[in-house]
C-alpha cells in the first residue's frame, strides 16, 4: 500500500511538472491576450494624429464662412466678471456711511439696470431694495410687524423665480437664502462691506443678474457640435468596435468555461473542457482540466476509503460479537464458581468493560448505518421531556455510585418535539456517557430546559475540565459523531459551550415555538 502511494505520489508530480512545462513552452508573447490588446490600445492612439489634423482643417474651413459676431460678448459680460466688480466695489465701501453707499449702488444700478441690488446692516436689516427692470416687487407683512420684500423675476426662458428679502435677517433666513443663491438664476453675488469676503462688521450687500444677460450666444453650437461630435466619432466607435470584437471572443471563451463548471457529470463533479488556444485563458482551462482531474481522484480515493472503512467496521463488529458471546458465556458459568472477594471484584470490573466493548460495536454499527444512510428513523410527535425523565431514571444507579451530584429541574408539561424515539434515547444514553468518561471530575449533572432562540431547549451540563483537544481521556469520540448524525438526521439543532468550569450541551427542535407548549 505504501509503494502505491510512492509511486502515485511520483506519476503525479512528473505529470505536474509536465504540464508546468507545457504551460510555459505554449505561452509566448505572442499568442497572449496582452500582446492582441496593446495592439488595440496602439491603433486607438495612432487614430488620432491622422483624423484630428482633417477634423481641425474642416472644421477651420466652417467657422471662417460663418457669422464673425457670434462670438460677440453679453451684455453684462461673463460671471468672473460682476463676482470681481461686486467684491472690488464692497472693499472700496470701507468705512462708507450709509447715504454713500446707497448712492454707489445707484450709479451702479444705472449702468445694470436690469438687476437687483439690496444693502443689509450689521444688526441684519434691510436697509434699501433696487429692483431691476423686469422684477416685481412684493411687499408683505411678517408676524412681528416688519415689511418684507419679495423679488418676481421674469426671467427669458419665460419661467418666473421669487427672492424673499426679509425685513430683519436671522441665521435660518440666511442660511437658507445662501444654500438656495450658489446654483438659481438669477446668479446671486455677496459681498462684506469693507471687506468682500471677510466680515468686518458693516454689513453685507447683494446682486442678483439674471443668467441669461452673462451667457454667450451660441450661434455657433450647430458648428461646435459637429466638430466635437465627427471627433469623438471616429475616434472612438472604431476603438469600440475593436474593443467589442476583441472582448466578445473572449466573452465566449469564458462563457464556456462558466457552462463547464455548471454542468455535473455522473459523479457530480464538472466536465473537463477543450483547450483551443495558448493564451492567458487556455492557460485557466488547463488549470481547470488539472482541478477536475484532482477532484475526480481525490473523490475515486474517498469512496474507496469509505467502502473500506464500512467493511472494516462491519467486518470488525461481525467478527468481535462471537468472541464476546463466549466470554460472555465463560463469564456467566464463573458467577456459579465460589471465588474470593478480590476475584468477584475482577469478575464485576470484567462484566462492566464486556459492556463497554458492547456498547462500541453498537455505535460503530450505528456510525456505519448512518453514515451509508441506511439508518431508518421513525419520525413521531412524542414529547422529549418523558423520555428525558426515563433515561435520567435509567442512569440514575450509575451517577449515585460514581457519587454525582444530581441536578434534575424538569417542567411538568409536555414538550412535543418531532423525532425518532429510540435515535433520542440513543443520543441521550452517548451524552450521558460522555459526563462518565471526561467529566467525572466534576461529580456533577444538571438536566434543565432554558429557552434559547425562542424556544425551549434540553440543557445537560456537567463540571467536568471542558472539551480538550488534545485529550487522553479514553473514548474514541464515535458517541459523539452519532449523536451529531442523529440530531442532523432528526432535524433538530445542538450547541455545545465549553469552559475550564464544564460543559453544557443544548438540544432544541429548531423550529421555534410551534413545535413547542409553553411553559409556566
Amino acid at each position: 500500500m505504501i509503494r502505491w502511494f510512492r509511486e502515485r505520489k511520483i506519476m503525479k508530480g512528473e505529470r505536474s511538472m509536465e504540464q508546468k512545462q507545457s504551460g510555459r513552452r505554449k505561452l509566448r508573447f505572442g499568442r497572449s491576450l496582452m500582446s492582441r490588446y496593446i495592439i488595440l490600445i496602439l491603433a486607438a492612439v495612432l487614430f488620432v494624429p491622422v483624423v484630428l489634423p482633417i477634423i481641425s482643417v474642416i472644421y477651420i474651413v466652417v467657422v471662417n464662412n460663418t457669422d464673425t459676431n457670434m462670438n460677440r460678448a453679453a451684455p453684462y459680460g461673463d460671471v468672473t466678471k460682476i463676482s470681481n466688480l461686486w467684491s472690488h466695489e464692497a472693499k472700496n465701501l470701507d468705512g462708507a456711511s450709509d447715504e454713500e453707499i446707497k448712492a454707489r449702488l445707484e450709479q451702479l444700478h444705472d449702468s445694470y439696470p436690469k438687476s437687483s441690488m439690496y444693502r443689509v446692516n450689521v444688526s441684519g436689516e434691510t436697509l434699501f431694495i433696487l429692483g431691476g427692470e423686469d422684477v416685481t416687487l412684493l411687499k408683505s407683512t411678517s408676524p412681528d410687524g416688519r415689511t418684507d420684500t419679495t423679488l418676481r423675476w421674469s426671467l427669458d426662458s419665460g419661467q418666473t423665480t421669487e427672492t424673499y428679502i426679509p425685513a430683519l435677517w436671522n441665521v435660518n433666513n440666511t442660511v437658507q437664502f445662501m444654500k438656495v443663491a450658489s446654483f438659481r438664476d438669477p446668479l446671486t453675488v455677496v459681498a462684506y462691506i469693507g471687506g468682500a469676503e471677510q466680515d468686518k462688521g458693516q454689513g453685507f450687500m447683494i446682486i442678483e443678474v439674471p443668467r441669461s444677460l452673462l451667457q454667450m450666444n451660441q450661434s455657433n453650437w450647430p458648428m461646435e457640435l459637429l466638430y466635437l461630435g465627427i471627433v469623438m466619432t471616429l475616434i472612438f466607435l472604431i476603438f469600440i468596435v475593436m474593443s467589442i470584437l476583441f472582448f466578445a471572443r473572449i466573452r465566449k471563451r469564458l462563457i464556456r468555461l462558466q457552462t463547464a463548471m455548471m454542468t455535473t457529470g455522473k459523479e457530480g463533479l464538472p466536465l473537463p473542457v477543450d483547450i483551443r488556444r495558448s493564451d492567458e485563458i487556455g492557460q485557466l482551462e488547463e488549470s481547470f482540466n488539472q482541478m477536475v482531474h484532482q477532484l475526480s481522484d481525490s473523490r475515486h480515493r474517498e469512496r474507496e476509503e469509505e467502502q473500506l472503512r464500512k467493511r472494516l467496521i462491519a467486518g470488525l463488529s461481525h467478527d468481535l460479537r462471537t468472541p464476546l458471546t463466549v466470554i460472555r458465556g465463560h463469564m456467566h458459568a464463573l458467577h456459579k464458581e465460589e471465588l474470593s472477594e478480590q476475584g468477584d471484584h475482577s469478575l464485576h470490573r470484567m462484566e462492566a468493560k464486556m459492556e463497554d466493548l458492547g456498547g462500541l460495536i453498537d455505535n460503530m454499527l450505528s456510525y456505519n448505518l448512518l453514515t451509508s444512510g441506511k439508518y431508518t428513523l421513525k419520525l413521531e410527535e412524542k414529547d422529549i421531556l418523558r423520555i428525558v425523565r426515563e433515561m435520567a431514571a435509567a442512569w440514575y444507579p450509575v451517577w449515585e455510585k460514581e457519587q454525582f451530584e444530581i441536578d434534575i429541574d424538569l417542567p411538568e408539561e409536555p414538550l412535543i418535539w418531532h423525532m425518532d424515539e429510540q435515535g433520542m434515547r440513543r443520543i441521550l444514553d452517548n451524552l450521558f456517557q460522555n459526563v462518565i468518561r471526561h467529566a467525572a471530575s466534576g461529580k456533577y449533572i444538571g438536566i434543565s430546559t432554558q429557552e434559547i432562540q425562542g424556544e425551549t431547549a434540553i440543557v445537560i451540563q456537567d463540571r467536568g475540565p471542558g472539551m480538550q483537544p488534545n485529550s487522553d481521556t479514553k473514548g474514541t469520540g464515535l458517541g459523539l459523531s452519532i449523536v451529531d448524525l442523529l440530531i442532523r438526521e432528526m432535524g433538530l439543532r445542538k450547541r455545545v459551550d465549553s469552559s475550564d468550569t464544564g460543559v453544557q450541551t443544548y438540544i432544541y427542535s429548531g423550529k421555534g415555538n410551534r413545535e413547542t407548549k409553553p411553559l409556566k
